[in-house]
């Protein structure tokens, strides 16, 4: 076969996007030119769009030692490094693809991009608007800065890029559904429906279809309107069901909190507790309750203090958990049997894996919050058993009907959020394995509820500091300029954390009593558990 026609039929490949003949037929190609730099970067991209990341790198790097002044080239090694999560390495060939061609629209794009995943606000912000400068007619940047913007609670930077997007896409339906989210940040409820109402989301977009219902809810119920808010709210968890990235099992995660009362109810199969040493700062504080009980209040509280970093959601505990499964064969029994060099590997483990998203300070205290490691505790305890808990509590209605208006990322646990019922379920079944844990373990808990930091702020955030030994600092009074333009925040609860404190979702679950009627006997028991 000819070389012209081989490379013919290669680009005929790749548009058709079969990889797999793309490769075919460039290999033939570089046994005929094996220099030709380009070839080599067209293998690398044909590799890592069948998800060959090993192969394209070797390909990427035989083109640049062909050619050094390749920045697309440079531009797909980062690529490939930042989905295998090397930064390092991401980084350095991003730089250098942009040194070789500042206006490399795909590398600007892209740095800025990983920039955002990583939570570095401020260079995601500059590399996503030199992107925007180099090719302002294109969509893509425009719409990571309206996240970034957003999710940063950063709404005056929001409406002038949205203003900026609209000279060159005046009538495209992802710009107004930004518009719509700003006009609901700005309190304007009914503007946010009329415009979020008429955003024509491409129907493939399924994820802010979804996000679209959530705000029309959120809107009719900031105006009083409950009965619409909760048709939407019943939309909106609909599409989520139907999300092509939704493989969640509710009822595997709900049987497997079944299954730890089941095994930890049986008085004798009690954990023996060794006693305690003095606590200190490498052995974490974990910040647990029940989604949507006041946990991000509390993480931006914290975080405030100059000796304290809070962990946000971090899959660290999950880390040490498969690891402890090689040790316990997936059985509780053997919980027990765990020995003290096993153990010490864990707590290793557990540490290293911290590691990655702190620099270490042997004065700071670290919070790990993930609100459903309430779950695993018989774990963490056996491994930590001077870590200390901080149980945020709310009253269980509104916990459960929070949970229900927000729009989780669909998961085993939270696919069980998406009705009232499923979710006040789940709560009953959490709540019952936490107290059943209560009894078995000599647990360091101090208990936070969410009315009484808004009733009685500094009473209740002094008697916290006292439970981890620190001192009260006055800024913490304003706490919510922490969460001003600063960072990610990573929950449902991120445009909610830069206000000073409010009292208007204390209560809120009796605008939707009557949603409540099938599950009430679950509550009359919680109420009375937890003096609500």
């Amino acid at each position: 076969m000819e070389l012209k026609e081989l490379i013919d039929l290669s680009n005929k490949a790749f548009q058709e996007k079969n990889f797999q003949r793309v490769i075919d037929l460039l290999k033939k190609v570089i046994v005929l030119q094996p220099d030709r730099y380009e070839i080599y970067l067209r293998l690398g991209l044909a590799s890592s769009s069948l998800g060959k990341l090993k192969e394209a790198i070797v390909y990427f790097e035989k083109g640049a030692s062909i050619n050094s002044n390749s920045s697309p080239i440079f531009c797909n090694l980062g690529n490939i490094y930042a989905e295998l999560g090397n930064k390092n390495l991401a980084l350095k060939n991003y730089f250098r693809a942009i040194e070789i061609d500042p206006k490399n629209f795909n590398a600007n794009y892209n740095l800025g991009s990983y920039y955002y995943k990583i939570d570095e606000l401020e260079n995601a912000e500059r590399y996503l608007n030199l992107a925007v400068n180099i090719t302002p007619n294109h969509i893509y940047p425009y719409n990571s800065l309206f996240l970034l913007y957003d999710r940063s609670n950063n709404y005056k930077k929001l409406g002038e890029i949205l203003k900026k997007a609209k000279n060159f896409f005046p009538e495209n339906s992802l710009i107004k559904f930004f518009e719509g989210i700003v006009e609901y940040r700005n309190k304007n409820f009914k503007s946010a429906i009329d415009i979020l109402s008429k955003a024509d989301l491409d129907k493939r977009d399924i994820s802010r279809k979804m996000l679209k219902s959530n705000y029309i809810a959120k809107s009719y119920d900031q105006l009083g309107l409950y009965q619409e808010a909760y048709k939407f709210f019943e939309i909106s968890n609909k599409i989520s069901e139907e999300l092509p990235t939704n493989n969640s099992d509710k009822k595997k995660f709900m049987n497997s909190i079944l299954e730890r009362i089941n095994y930890f109810s049986n008085t004798s199969n009690k954990i023996v507790q060794k006693k305690f040493n003095k606590y200190n700062n490498l052995d974490p504080v974990f910040l647990i309750g029940f989604p949507r009980s006041g946990t991000t209040l509390l993480d931006t509280i914290l975080r405030t203090h100059n000796l304290i970093e809070v962990l946000e959601e971090k899959p660290i505990v999950d880390k040490l958990l498969k690891e402890m499964e090689k040790n316990t064969g997936c059985s509780f029994s053997n919980l027990e049997e765990i020995d003290e060099p096993s153990i010490k590997k864990l707590k290793d483990l557990y540490i290293s894996e911290r590691q990655n998203y702190i620099n270490f300070n042997e004065e700071k205290i670290y919070v790990d919050k993930f609100p459903l490691n309430i779950v695993y505790l018989a774990e963490i305890n056996k491994v930590f058993p001077n870590a200390k808990y901080i149980l945020a509590l709310r009253n269980p209605r509104d916990s459960v009907l929070s949970c229900f208006m927000q729009s989780f990322t669909p998961n085993d646990a939270m696919s069980n959020m998406l009705s009232i019922n499923d979710a006040s379920n789940l709560y009953d079944r959490t709540m019952h394995l936490f107290k059943t844990y209560e009894k078995i373990l000599n647990l360091k808990l101090h208990v936070v509820k969410y009315e009484d930091v808004i009733n009685n702020f500094e009473h209740t955030i002094k008697e916290l500091l006292k439970f981890l030994k620190i001192e009260w600092i006055d800024n913490l009074n304003e706490f919510y300029k922490t969460a001003e333009n600063k960072r990610i925040i990573s929950t449902p609860s991120y445009d909610q954390v830069n206000k000073p404190l409010y009292n208007q979702s204390i209560g809120r679950w009796k605008n939707y009593e009557d949603k409540f009627i099938n599950t009430s006997k679950i509550f009359e028991r919680w109420n009375k558990e937890f003096n609500y």
